[in-house]
């Protein structure tokens, strides 16, 4: 295969010269699709610009961003657009991997006859690498005394240089640096290493260029570091003057706020930037998308809260904070609560995978996994932007539906412009200042407009996917058991007074007659850290009765949310994990479910998106378990669990 791909390399770049083909595109760009972006998709797949596997061929900004990525690896320009030069140079053997090496060329072995009649090919005398030979062992001198100093400097010597001779001892020390530096050990100094000793790149004795900083060290300089990351906000005291892992990880905080490459090492270049007023304050982010005032630029807009759909629905109710062992202590106050609920199935061991409205509706929405090294910012970008979350959202709107989210904050404050055209009722406010925005409704206000105004249909060949947030079981607890304002209510009163609110929609839909061919989901976006992780799920499908509730332990996830969504609504979604209905009562699944938490003795506190201050957290723990809930809360008991410090906090 390797050998055809090249094969018909050369014959397009043979074309691409001569100017004689015309069945390839001029350029390719973004907004473009076809056959040609699958194989170029394909072949950066396999150079490495892409993981996983190809899932569609057009050309999308993420393709763009992977087309500047080879650019740049390969020393082009980085313009983000394939001509017909660029597409030849990457399917021949000649363009480099993302690893920075080339393609490893299946070379065939030339026949016995082939191999007589070839002419032996002259051979030009190499020139050395690296250059002639300078300096070796038994040369003495002025320049000899001049390296050993440079190598004293260096720390490849301690103490006093003694002489000017090239010694054995100086052959040990010039490999040791080669080393260093990632060379071949002659120890011997040709013209190259030469010119790396007296330059600022090459590394001393520690592995790193003279004068960087790196964890292990001690001294003043570290204490005057430390001192101004305090200043900074990027510690929260200064310690002492050891350069420990704590503050490898500030300095990697630093970097990335500041645009520098995440080492955790301090260059020289790197502590003078510190020092000066040039270095942003914590919190004082690179990218403006990641700064949290301008989600202020973005709303939600509630025009369709009370809308539906005649020609097809899909509602979901996110009852927020709802643990599923809250629920028997709910019944036990109010044991009819789900009397209008007997044509759903409950799900009774449903992880969130995530605790934190934050992380959580983002996994939920895009399928993409946290990851507590980035930035909030950061993960909300990689989220809306993966091409998971391209496929999920062109897949809902290529079957005719539309997806609108409803919650008080834009996409739990994160998604910003990155879910433009995927979420259908986010506005972006610089774009269209004019654009009237309808409020949110939220606490008991959504059932007042629910009742005031009923339930519209719209007539439209569109099917609507509508997933509305409402508090639940989050404090403060404001509702009675009927949806209405009752100040100091209890937990148990709240949650049944927002199952009051889903049962009363549920009507609406009857009244409608589009309650049968309704699906309607009821969880939750995360459950309690402290009593119970675990969520509450119910779905109805459509056309779906019972004579009363249909209970399963199939052991479910947040994580199958996109899948479950895409499968009621004929898409496909067997390359981006499972669904609700791929799994059964009785499967065995290993699952995880992480939360934030704060140890200000074990982690320095970070900074928070929210508001630029310090956050209320500062590390992540994992839990892996198999089995229900009670195995998961086993996990918490016990203290079994994964650590992680958070590079910055949710809130």
């Amino acid at each position: 295969m390797k050998q055809i791909r090249r094969m018909l390399a050369l014959l397009l770049t043979v074309c691409v010269l001569l100017g004689t083909c015309g069945a390839l595109a001029d350029t390719y760009r973004e907004g473009d699709a076809g056959p040609e972006i699958m194989a170029l998709k394909e072949r950066m797949l396999e150079l490495g610009y892409y993981s996983g596997t190809i899932s569609h061929n057009r050309f999308n900004d993420t393709m763009t961003e992977r087309v500047k990525q080879l650019q740049k690896v390969n020393g082009l320009e980085q313009t983000g657009i394939v001509d017909e030069e660029l597409y030849a140079f990457i399917m021949s053997d000649a363009v480099l991997q993302k690893n920075g090496k080339k393609v490893a060329a299946d070379t065939p072995t030339a026949s016995s006859d082939d191999a007589a009649t070839q002419e032996p090919e002259p051979t030009a005398t190499p020139e050395p690498a690296g250059g002639k030979v300078l300096y070796r062992e038994g040369n003495s001198g002025k320049d000899i005394m001049k390296i050993k100093e440079r190598l004293l400097a260096l720390g490849y010597y301690t103490g006093n240089i003694a002489n000017n001779a090239f010694n054995d001892a100086m052959t040990e020390r010039i490999k040791q640096l080669q080393k260093n530096n990632g060379l071949e050990q002659t120890g011997v100094i040709n013209e190259a290493l030469y010119e790396l000793i007296f330059s600022s790149n090459v590394n001393a004795k520690n592995g790193y260029p003279l004068g960087t900083l790196v964890q292990g060290d001690t001294g003043n300089k570290v204490k005057q570091l430390r001192e101004r990351l305090v200043e900074l906000k990027y510690l929260s005291s200064a310690g002492g003057s050891e350069f420990n892992k704590t503050l490898t990880d500030r300095i990697k905080l630093v970097q990335r706020m500041n645009g520098f490459e995440v080492t955790g090492t301090v260059s020289p270049e790197l502590y003078d930037y510190i020092m000066s007023s040039a270095c942003k304050v914590c919190g004082e982010h690179v990218k403006a998308q990641y700064n949290a005032s301008y989600r202020f630029n973005y709303e939600l807009n509630g025009d369709k809260l009370y809308s539906v759909s005649q020609n097809g629905n899909v509602i979901i109710f996110i009852i927020d904070y709802f643990a599923n062992n809250y629920l028997n202590g709910v019944l036990r106050s109010y044991p009819h609560m789900l009397d209008d609920f007997k044509d759903f199935t409950y799900y009774s061991n449903c992880d969130p995978r995530y605790i934190g409205t934050y992380p959580s509706v983002t996994h939920m929405l895009t399928g993409n996994a946290f990851n507590p090294s980035l930035l909030v910012g950061e993960y909300f970008e990689q989220s809306w932007t993966s091409e998971t979350a391209e496929y999920i959202y062109d897949t809902i709107h290529s079957l005719g539906w539309e997806f609108r989210y409803y919650y008080y904050t834009s996409i739990s404050d994160g998604a910003l412009d990155w879910a433009m055209g995927k979420v259908d009722n986010l506005v972006d406010r610089r774009a269209n200042p004019q654009t009237p925005i309808t409020p949110i409704y939220s606490y008991t206000d959504f059932f007042d407009h629910l009742k005031a105004q009923g339930l519209t249909v719209d007539q439209t060949e569109k099917k609507y996917i509508q997933m509305i947030h409402l508090r639940g079981a989050h404090a403060p607890y404001s509702s009675n058991a009927k949806g209405e304002y009752k100040k100091d209510a209890t937990r148990e009163e709240n949650i049944a007074g927002y199952m009051a609110m889903v049962a009363d929609y549920m009507e609406r839909l009857k009244a409608a007659d589009l309650y049968d061919d309704a699906t309607i989901i009821v969880t939750a976006d995360h459950g309690d850290k402290g009593e119970n992780m675990q969520v509450v799920y119910w779905i109805k499908q459509p056309n779906e009765h019972h004579d009363a509730v249909q209970t399963t332990g199939a052991p479910i996830s947040h994580t199958d949310f996109p899948g479950t969504i895409l499968s009621l609504i004929g898409g496909d979604y067997s390359q981006y994990g499972t669904s609700i209905f791929d799994w059964h009562d009785g499967d065995k699944r290993e699952r995880s479910c992480s939360v934030v938490s704060r140890d200000v003795d074990m982690y320095p506190l970070v900074s928070c998106y929210s508001d630029l201050g310090l956050g209320s957290h500062n590390y992540w723990r994992t839990y892996t378990y198999t089995g229900t809930g009670k195995d998961l809360m086993k996990k918490n008991k016990s203290g079994s669990y994964k650590y992680e410090p958070l590079a910055q906090s949710f809130n």
